[in-house]
């Protein structure tokens, strides 16, 4: 019977990608020269179940690559090859090529050839040219053995061997389990060949053969299992201690001693020498037994699920305003159980949202090896940071949040730390810091870079803005509105344009990524020491926090992240600007009014500024206050997107479906103040 393996691809790359991350940030934590021996048995079971899974597939061209690595990574591994920067980045280029060789997989494309030859031509260079001496195996007797009738002689271990029969087709290779048992011991190995069938049904890549082994030597059990342990799952193994009595020598055959060749190819499990901790358990080879505490389960899925749950919350509360109408014996009884289904709905709605919530160390993994790589190339000294790594938030949210961050990490590296002498010449360390924090505030969640180089000139960039004609040559600016031009389309400082900055194409796409996320971007700055972006979003994009507001019979929601304040205008605050543009004062500086009612076409209650309220938004960097009729709570709402339902309209970002069946616009602040500028200018 022919098993259908493509139906557990998308599993294995899935998988695989995971893996060469752990990998990436594994090299990024070696030490030159000193590295951690957990570390180099880390990136080898990557590499090793990498490859296991490639050979299962079929992927032959992976597992060749795969394959050459492990030679390098078991040299650096048995302390016979030392780690220098040469070959930190010839496994970070190792690392890259994998990468691009599992996406070309994925995709049905061409491997690049060429990169795969010459990353192979490397690796073998590299291991040619090793210079340090094979190490002496630490839990080797050091001593020659005593004749086996010694009182104090070694003591004798019975390993009975026997795979299964998909163990070779997953990457693993009994007589490599066997050297490095032989490393450890003396060993003797008895061939049980009793399952073998006849030759003509042999597949090649089917394991036949088990084998019992004889250990002669200073060696525990912990020991041996540590060298089986890339076979868990695909083998039976027991371990007995023995008699003094040999096996037979008729039938044991002499153990398979490493010959000098042999040293560089691939162990299969890690060799702990004798009294260290033991190492931690590899994860099962790819394509073998997962996690049976988890499962796989496509974000579509989670969506129409999210999506069924919104459509509950809303039925749920058009029968409480039905049920609030009732009155009668039964209608508290049926008020209680409506109300015990709000609670329910709550809870499930709850538990459905974390379903799809992330851990934002998602992204926050692939800025060490940016930073690596960017720290090298800029002549820069740079240690990365990383705090609030497990603050969870939406997948949705986590996806599109990691090309702002990137700019803005970038930014840092290029315009904030300084170069090392002028860092030292400063009175700084040579090593400047880049930092990434995650936490939550209220109901949303903070994510700030920030640096300790030089921050911002402000001199300079107000120079910029006149020059550009941005800012009028008399004006005066506070700090914050002077930070606030570098977010201008087109805006830079830089002195000359490279492939990093330079272009004015950077900040304002943060902005622009950030306000369609429904969050906001702050900044902050003090010369000398650095400078500081908070990027603030909601946890989720399916829900918003929202709070409702009247203009004449209908109900707009304004989300909470938006709002200043909320507050009734007396008529000595407002006053007109050409006539036509109504402001009003607030704290120090003049906002303009939106009146909603004349934006949306509807009749409001009043048209008299004193007798309504006004609730102070901001939204890119800029307030306005809406002037709305009254204001009717804080709620959760599900968001409706208008996008694919209807059509885009300015100043509206969803919709949502009240208790009592009417639909309410949830609008978009940064729009409003944008249309109200159009038409001011106007």
């Amino acid at each position: 019977m022919t098993v259908d393996l493509t139906q557990f691809h998308d599993a294995f790359f899935a998988e695989s990608f995971e893996a060469l991350d752990a990998m990436e940030a594994a090299l990024l934590k070696l030490d030159v020269g000193a590295p951690e021996p957990e570390l180099i048995n880390t990136i080898f079971r990557v590499a090793h179940s990498i490859k296991g899974g490639s050979a299962t597939f079929g992927f032959n061209e992976i597992a060749s690559v795969t394959h050459s690595l492990e030679t390098l990574l078991d040299e650096l591994r048995g302390g016979r090859m030392p780690v220098t920067p040469e070959v930190g980045d010839l496994l970070l280029k190792s690392v890259d090529v994998l990468r691009a060789m599992l996406r070309a997989v994925q995709a049905t494309q061409p491997i690049d050839a060429q990169r795969v030859s010459d990353l192979q031509f490397d690796l073998e260079v590299v291991i040619a040219r090793k210079s340090a001496p094979p190490a002496a195996p630490q839990a080797a007797p050091q001593a020659a053995p005593l004749p086996l009738g010694a009182s104090d002689a070694p003591p004798r271990w019975q390993v009975r061997f026997r795979p299964h029969r998909e163990l070779i087709a997953r990457g693993n290779d009994p007589l490599r389990l066997f050297r490095e048992l032989g490393e450890l011991a003396e060993i003797r190995v008895q061939i049980d060949a009793q399952s073998l069938p006849p030759l003509t049904e042999i597949a090649p890549q089917d394991c036949h053969l088990a084998w019992v082994l004889e250990v002669i030597g200073r060696i525990s059990e912990q020991e041996i299992r540590q060298v089986f342990d890339w076979a868990e799952g695909d083998c039976e193994l027991l371990i007995q201690r023995t008699p003094a009595e040999p096996l037979e020598p008729a039938t044991a055959a002499p153990s398979p001693a490493p010959a000098p060749h042999a040293a560089a190819a691939p162990r299969a499990g890690a060799t702990p020498t004798a009294g260290s901790e033991p190492a931690a358990k590899p994860e099962p080879a790819l394509g073998g037994p997962g996690d049976s505490g988890s499962i796989r389960v496509s974000v579509e899925k989670i969506d129409e699920l999210m999506n069924t749950v919104g459509e509950l919350v809303i039925t749920q509360a058009m029968l409480s305003q039905i049920g609030a109408r009732y009155e009668g014996p039964q209608a508290e009884q049926l008020r209680a159980g409506l109300a015990q289904l709000e609670r329910n709905m709550r809870e499930l709605q709850e538990s459905v949202m974390r379903v799809r919530m992330l851990p934002i160390s998602f992204v926050f993994s692939r800025f060490p090896r940016m930073v690596h790589d960017l720290a090298h190339r800029l002549g820069k000294q740079i240690e990365l940071r990383l705090s609030g790594e497990q603050t969870e938030l939406d997948k949705t949210v986590l996806e599109k949040i990691g090309d702002p961050l990137v700019h803005l990490v970038r930014n840092c590296i290029d315009h904030g730390i300084e170069p090392p002498d002028r860092r030292i010449a400063a009175g700084k360390s040579a090593a400047g810091s880049v930092r990434l924090d995650a936490s939550h505030r209220g109901g949303n969640i903070a994510v700030q870079v920030s640096d300790d180089g030089g921050g911002l000139d402000k001199a300079r960039i107000l120079a910029k803005a006149r020059a550009r004609g941005l800012v009028g040559p008399n004006d005066v600016l506070s700090d914050t509105q002077i930070y606030e031009l570098i977010f201008l389309p087109g805006f830079s400082t830089a002195e000359k344009t490279t492939d990093l900055s330079g272009r004015g194409v950077g900040m304002d796409v943060v902005r622009r990524n950030v306000k369609e996320l429904g969050g906001k971007i702050e900044l902050a700055s003090e010369p000398g020491r650095g400078s500081c972006f908070t990027i603030v979003l909601p946890l989720t994009l399916a829900i918003v926090d929202g709070q409702s507001v009247a203009v004449g019979t209908e109900t707009y929601i304004v989300p909470l992240i938006s709002i200043v304040e909320s507050l009734q205008l007396k008529a000595a605050q407002i006053n007109r600007l050409s006539g036509q543009t109504e402001v009003f004062s607030f704290r120090g500086e003049y906002l303009p009014i939106i009146r909603l009612h004349a934006l949306f076409g509807v009749a409001p209650r009043t048209r008299a500024l004193h007798e309504g309220l006004v609730v102070v938004a901001e939204g890119d960097g800029r307030r306005a206050g809406l002037f709305v009729d009254d204001l009717l709570g804080q709620q959760q709402v599900v968001i409706k997107s208008l996008q694919t339902n209807y059509g885009h309209i300015d100043g509206v970002s969803g919709a949502t479906i009240l208790g009592d069946g009417s639909v309410a616009l949830i609008l978009d602040v940064p729009g409003l103040i944008r249309i109200a500028s159009m038409r001011v200018a106007a």
